[in-house]
């Protein structure tokens, strides 16, 4: 199998899985917290030092809100994360391989009376992103994009969508990820192997649906390496009763 048709059998699994939801919005009803802090800290910088972290005093709300331009989420599932751009300020528009999602988003559009504030749009061919060069100021995806299994392909087309300093946002499983343990490899390439989730994957739902994995924190780091300015940090919980570990990057065109 080639690497689209791989990615080809994803979508089709994340379509069957929106479909087996209940009635109603898919997923979370709140937006990711993690993705929350980078786009309300961005301005201060990537790699910001403590004291100019700390340094924004008269300028705290201009660090959170008042944002201007257009933002692009990739995979957005349950729109939260987009309602929360909208919210600081964004154009926003959602792109999704599912057509159960995207119809349950606009479900909750109208049901929030936004429907013409958010543009969201299915992605036909996964080989491309279907928007001009240089056209967003934002773009994000949440545990989404490694489900495209040519990653090193897609973050070009990132990098080719976004503006001069415009700004991204994305996240991976770490290695230390429990679901990491439900694999089977299929290849390996310099940074990443590409998995496929086993039959004894504990979340039935996804099983069979291939995705790519950066080996190392520093793996991830080169894999984004066309971009002036990244930073990769972690975050962990044993909340659930699988232990989940991701690596969150984000920077600078």
């Amino acid at each position: 199998m080639k690497y689209l048709d791989k990615t080809n059998v994803s979508q089709g699994v994340w379509e069957t899985y929106y479909k087996s939801i209940e009635e109603g919005p898919v997923g979370l009803l709140y937006p990711c917290e993690p993705l929350v802090r980078i786009i309300s800290t961005v301005r201060k910088g990537i790699n910001a030092d403590k004291n100019k972290y700390y340094g924004d005093q008269g300028n705290e709300n201009k660090n959170r809100f008042n944002f201007q331009g257009s933002a692009l989420e990739i995979g957005f599932g349950h729109i939260s994360n987009l309602l929360m751009l909208k919210e600081k300020g964004f154009a926003c528009t959602g792109l999704e391989v599912s057509q159960e999602a995207i119809l349950r988003g606009n479900n909750r559009l109208k049901s929030l009376n936004c429907i013409n504030d958010i543009n969201l749009e299915e992605w036909k061919d996964l080989s491309k992103l279907p928007y001009k060069n240089n056209q967003f100021d934002f773009i994000c995806g949440m545990q989404s994009i490694y489900y495209n299994i040519d990653l090193q392909n897609i973050i070009n087309e990132i990098y080719r969508c976004i503006k001069p300093n415009g700004y991204f946002a994305f996240s991976f499983f770490s290695n230390r990820h429990e679901y990491i343990k439900y694999v089977d490899k299929v290849k390996e390439e310099d940074l990443f192997n590409v998995f496929k989730w086993s039959d004894n994957h504990p979340n039935p739902r996804i099983r069979g649906a291939f995705l790519t994995s950066p080996k190392t924190s520093d793996d991830l780091l080169k894999i984004f390496k066309q971009f002036s300015t990244k930073r990769v940090f972690v975050e962990e919980s044993d909340f659930a009763p699988v232990f989940s570990s991701w690596w969150y990057i984000y920077g600078q065109k």
